[in-house]
């Protein structure tokens, strides 16, 4: 009997699969094997590769890129990787998994942008099958994801980078007529599965108050549907299955109890269009403010150009967005909007984002206006419409390609510098097939369905705003000011003439001699050398007096302030935001920060080395009392380093309102990619909407009633590919 027991056990280290299943009872099988695990970890091959195996990863997926990776040696030991932990993640957890495995764990830290980072974490294990790896993925999926739907790796090293553009279409302009006549007048069916002999129409979903994940019957659709005004911590275990299984976010339709979000049933990879993260969804369901923005902060007081040429800039989000993936999404696509407007030629010192095919104008925007500043601005401004119909509502997006696009004038003045513009932009960035631009669009759309039908979420979603940035460049201010407060007359004389002389003989002499040659054109007279040698002069001597008026008026006015009120002065200055309520008080600063705003750019802030103020410092000084704010893996930069930067601002403004018509057709302004629905929409809600069917509230057939078609009304085959999928849900 016992070497009848040996013989077993050596059949059972050896026998393939198949054989075992016949030889050995089924519940002898139900244990994991776990192979031995007497083994050094940092001397199998595994340990000695994962440095290279980890660098292969991020070359190839430099910016946000949430996976598990996974590299098999021949010795099998494994390298599993876990990039982009959300902050709920605890890395004691990976202990605890791993727990029965020889195994080691370090955080590899990969940086982006100047001084933001993405924390890592690698994992060695010295000794494991692929049973033992299949459920290892699983479980870290449940900690990640908080789901193992699906649990799936990335095959380490990469065999195919990521993609920044994509050639199949990605920008989607579908009407809320179709999205009426396909789910709700044509009844699209769908399924739960496994369960394929049960179909909900979206009026079944309402009526039911069905909650999960639905494909519909012919391919082409996944439906989430959500439990309104209720917690999302209930609903916890949808959220990867649908960012799995839908690879655009389309729209939504809902009644009084229930949100059903309608996304393209997965055409494009994982590694084309990524699933959306779970912590970013839950951060924009936990949202209460109505309105978020990000700008890159170009025109504070102490940014701007160092002695080096380089530019610099606080980043500027709102503390929700705070290192955060979406909150550094919107920076990333703030510097594409300038740099891609003004073709190429803003750059983002430390990004390195790929270059796309073309650029939306002839030449770079700026130039082509002929402005003396600009701002670019993506917006949500028509980007989603809705109608309230008769129990339910409507949502569809306008374009799924990217935020629409404003340009204007001046920060004070939001004056578009025209539609053509705008609308050209708009059509060129939605149809570039930028999967970082739809992927904004998507999280967008999340954050607008979630406020309008009252998703939230009470859970922790580990808030890690910077609580000292705010105001973290007022002693550098304060002792601006001061320095101006200070001056002697004879260096404010020192400073007006080697600014006025450099200015002259930089750039200042050649726009002049050019004015000249303009005059004796249009005039049809010639300058002597005489008096252009005067004319020349007095423009010098006019620029020193005037820089010196300036300096002179400056530090009169600052010593003129009470200590309180120099105080705030010094505060608004360094962080215009933080000034809320308007009063005469208020304004008065207000109107003195405008002032010594105008000195700083007539003075230049490449000029401010004449006072041994080099804005590199100022910098050094921001970055270093940042360094260690962040997330758990996460840090969003704190400053942008650009070359060839112009008077140039911009940013998003993301607002939760959506624009909301009382028509199904004829609410859509022209735009240059053929769209024909001109009429302005309605901002208010409407209960006498076109055409609908039953209130949800009741479980009889609606009456369908009659509506006339649009003349472009596209069947749902014609948008969206019903082909098979190769995988649906499990």
């Amino acid at each position: 009997m016992v070497a009848l027991a040996v013989t077993a056990t050596i059949f059972f280290l050896i026998a393939p699969d198949s054989l075992l299943k016949k030889l050995i009872p089924e519940k002898e099988l139900s244990g994991e094997f776990i192979p031995n695990q007497d083994i050094d970890v940092k001397s199998c091959k595994a340990f000695y590769q994962k440095d290279s195996i980890y660098s292969n990863f991020r070359k190839n997926f430099r910016f946000h890129y949430q996976t598990i990776g996974l590299a098999t040696s021949s010795d099998s030991s494994r390298v599993i990787l876990i990039s982009e932990p959300p902050p709920y993640f605890n890395a004691d957890t990976i202990q605890q998994i791993c727990a029965q495995f020889t195994h080691l764990v370090e955080a590899k830290n990969h940086k982006i942008g100047y001084d933001g980072r993405i924390t890592d974490l690698v994992i060695v294990l010295a000794n494991a099958t692929a049973q033992n790896v299949n459920r290892l993925v699983a479980n870290l999926s449940n900690a990640i994801y908080l789901s193992d739907y699906k649990a799936n790796t990335l095959l380490l090293p990469v065999q195919k980078p990521r993609s920044y553009f994509v050639d199949d279409n990605i920008d989607y302009q579908i009407t809320l007529f179709e999205f009426n006549d396909w789910f709700i007048e044509k009844d699209e069916l769908f399924v739960q599965l496994p369960d394929t002999t049960h179909g909900y129409t979206v009026e079944n979903l309402f009526h039911d108050k069905k909650t999960g994940v639905f494909f519909s019957k012919i391919p082409g659709f996944v439906a989430w549907a959500i439990t309104k005004n209720k917690d999302l911590s209930e609903q916890l275990s949808y959220i990867r299955q649908f960012t799995l299984d839908a690879d655009l976010i389309l729209g939504a339709l809902s009644d009084s109890a229930t949100l059903v979000i309608i996304g393209r049933e997965r055409e494009a990879a994982l590694t084309e269009l990524p699933p959306l993260n779970v912590e970013s969804i839950l951060l924009l369901a936990s949202i209460t403010e109505k309105e978020l923005s990000q700008s890159l902060d170009v025109n504070d007081f102490l940014a701007g150009k160092m002695k080096s040429g380089n530019d610099w800039c606080p980043t500027y989000l709102s503390k929700e967005l705070e290192n955060t993936e979406f909150g550094h999404l919107l920076t990333i696509t703030d510097v594409l909007l300038k740099d891609w407007s003004e073709n190429g030629t803003i750059q983002e010192k430390y990004y390195r984002y790929p270059s796309p095919p073309s650029f939306p104008f002839s030449s770079p925007l700026f130039k082509m206006l002929g402005l003396s500043e600009l701002v670019y601005n993506w917006n949500t401004q028509n980007a989603m419409y809705a109608i309230d119909m008769e129990g339910f509502t409507i949502y569809t997006l306008n374009r799924t390609g990217s935020l629409p696009v404003s340009y204007f004038n001046s920060p004070e003045r939001s004056v578009s510098v025209g539609r053509r513009y705008e609308n050209q932009a708009y059509n060129y960035f939605a149809t570039l097939g930028n999967t970082d631009l739809a992927r904004v669009v998507q999280y967008t759309a999340l954050y607008q369905l979630f406020m309008d039908n009252g998703i939230s979420y009470s859970g922790n979603i580990h808030s890690a705003f910077p609580a000292n940035k705010p105001y973290l460049l007022l002693t550098p201010t304060r002792n601006l000011l001061n320095i101006f407060k200070s001056f002697k007359d004879s260096e404010i004389t020192y400073i007006a003439d080697s600014v006025s002389t450099k200015n002259y003989h930089s750039f200042q002499n050649k726009m002049i001699n050019k004015q000249l040659k303009a005059n004796e054109g249009r005039y049809h007279f010639k300058y002597s050398d005489v008096q252009k040698e005067e004319i020349h002069r007095n423009v010098l001597a006019d620029s020193k007096k005037k820089l010196k008026t300036d300096f002179f008026e400056i530090r009169r006015m600052l010593n003129a302030l009470s200590s309180e009120e120099f105080e705030q002065l010094a505060k608004y200055l360094s962080y215009p935001r933080g000034m809320r309520a308007m009063n005469q008080a208020t304004y008065q600063t207000m109107l003195r920060a405008r002032k010594i705003n105008m000195l700083m750019r007539t003075l230049g802030k490449n000029n401010l080395s004449l006072i041994n103020l080099d804005l590199n410092d100022v910098k050094n000084y921001y970055v270093n009392h940042l360094a260690n704010s962040s997330a758990r893996y996460l840090k969003t930069p704190s400053v942008i380093i650009t070359y060839n930067d112009l008077l140039t601002t911009g940013g998003h403004n993301i607002s939760s309102g959506i624009t909301r018509v009382n028509s199904l057709t004829g609410y859509k302004r022209s735009n240059s990619s053929g769209g024909s629905y001109a009429p302005k929409p309605s901002t208010q809600k409407s209960n006498t909407a076109s055409p609908s069917k039953k209130s949800t509230g009741t479980s009889t057939p609606a009456q369908k009633k009659s509506v006339t078609s649009p003349a472009n009304i596209r069947p749902r085959s014609q948008v969206i590919s019903n082909s098979p999928r190769s995988q649906r849900g499990y």
